[in-house]
């Protein structure tokens, strides 16, 4: 083979071979985020809204559980409460990651307010990028893209 078509054909190659291993990656991340990332409003399409402080203290308004829960979370639940990630294990606790890609709501207030019974008091949040936008998913199912009740990060 000539030098020539050696330069050819080598760049080629290498463009082919990234394009297939393109293929293969799923259409979503999940990116790890530090508490400067998640430290903001984050607002739902479908309704509802999530707070998170520097404190690891969080706020959330008109959240729409029902099509996770069904009936028990019909309606729209408001609570606060404390906020961290998850460790790479899954294991949570204090000082445990100062990042993540897990991050678990435990709710203060569940007293008098009957949907977040489905939830034992805690809610899990996995990052997603969805269409090169970080949003936070609650999700069932860890080998899908984020599909389900998305939270993006509020300008």
């Amino acid at each position: 083979m000539s030098a020539l078509a050696s330069h050819v054909i080598a760049p080629i190659c290498a463009v082919a071979a990234i394009v297939l291993l393109a293929g293969c990656v799923q259409n979503g991340t999940q990116p790890v985020l530090s508490s400067a990332d998640l430290v903001a409003e984050w607002v739902s399409p479908a309704g509802g809204s999530i707070t998170f402080a520097s404190n690891h203290r969080f706020t959330a308004t008109d959240l729409r559980m029902g099509k996770f829960w069904g009936f028990c979370g019909a309606g729209k639940i408001s609570v606060s409460g404390t906020w961290q990630f998850l460790s790479p294990q899954g294991d949570s606790g204090t000082g445990l990651s100062s990042e993540g890609n897990l991050v678990v709501l435990f709710f203060n207030n569940t007293a008098g307010n009957p949907s977040t019974g489905c939830t034992g008091g805690a809610l899990e949040l996995t990052s997603w990028n969805t269409d090169s936008t970080t949003g936070l998913c609650v999700q069932f199912d860890p080998d899908t893209p984020c599909d389900g009740y998305i939270f993006r990060k509020a300008l």
